[in-house]
């Protein structure tokens, strides 16, 4: 397992680099991924410009410190290839529960394959990438190396991945918005951050009083005043059920040819409506 990549998308993306690439010059192009060779990152519209530096090499006539230019992109997606895939994630309450949390879900590739397209890279033709430095092999290691940063940011920010596909996370928000579901997305990635409060203590605190002087039975047993009859309500989640749906569909240990998360659905909802009777 690559250091540089520890979600399955970021390593699937490395893999797919190893796939064509020279081993040795992977070997080299894991150190060009670092700040002191990386000069300058610039990702804008789902591309990478960099400025990395180079080594001294006379035999290919270098013989001071080189700066070398180097993009890397991904072929994007049509905006009617991502209009499709965007319905149908939109019917997936386990993909977008994954999404939520800033994860993407392992089956996420069935919703690409169902429009002919895929999101993470299966060979070199997903790959635009150039280089300035006298290689000719192309990737060269500054172009690993850019790759290897990449898949790092790709396991910071996976929505990261649908903007080198040629969809920004906005408009992707904005368009899993149009769903009950792809809303509550939608507004917790755009929501500002909580602040954190600071407390005394993990467990709720009891409130002292003062006991009075003479003190009857009845004024123990009922108390001074009466109970309150309303119970503040709890802040609602925000979208129930988060472990059942963060497991998708089809979970390991789900051998049926249904989805888990509507059986679960299904049985709530009777368990729901017997309780209501006994009530």
């Amino acid at each position: 397992m690559s250091k540089h990549a520890k979600t399955w998308w970021g390593q699937r993306f490395i893999s797919e680099l190893e796939a064509f690439t020279d081993s040795g010059r992977l070997d080299r192009g894991r150190s060009y991924s670092t700040d002191n060779r990386i000069k300058q990152w610039l990702l804008q519209d789902g591309k990478v410009d960099a400025k990395l530096r180079g080594n001294i090499n006379p035999y290919f006539g270098v013989y001071k410190e080189p700066i070398y230019k180097v993009s890397v992109q991904l072929t994007s997606l049509s905006e009617t290839q991502w209009q499709k895939v965007i319905d149908k994630l939109t019917q997936r309450a386990s993909f977008i529960a994954r999404l939520l949390i800033n994860e993407i879900p392992e089956n996420i590739e069935t919703v690409f394959a169902e429009t002919g397209v895929h999101l993470l890279p299966d060979s070199y033709n997903d790959f635009k990438v150039a280089c300035d430095c006298p290689d000719y092999q192309v990737p060269c290691k500054h172009i690993a190396g850019v790759c290897y940063r990449l898949a790092g940011l790709f396991d910071q920010d996976p929505f990261l991945l649908f903007e080198m596909r040629g969809l920004a996370s906005e408009k992707l928000l904005q368009q899993l918005a149009l769903s009950p579901l792809g809303k509550v997305l939608s507004d917790a990635k755009n929501s500002a951050p909580q602040t954190l409060e600071p407390v005394t203590s993990f467990y709720t605190r009891p409130e002292l009083i003062e006991l009075p002087q003479v003190l009857t039975l009845k004024d123990f047993w009922h108390g001074s005043q009466p109970l309150s009859k309303t119970i503040e309500p709890s802040q609602a989640a925000l979208i129930p059920a988060l472990l059942i749906k963060k497991g998708g569909d089809f979970p390991g240990f789900w051998q049926k040819t249904s989805s888990f998360i509507e059986v679960m659905e299904d049985f709530y909802i009777r368990m729901r409506k017997i309780t209501l009777k006994e009530l």
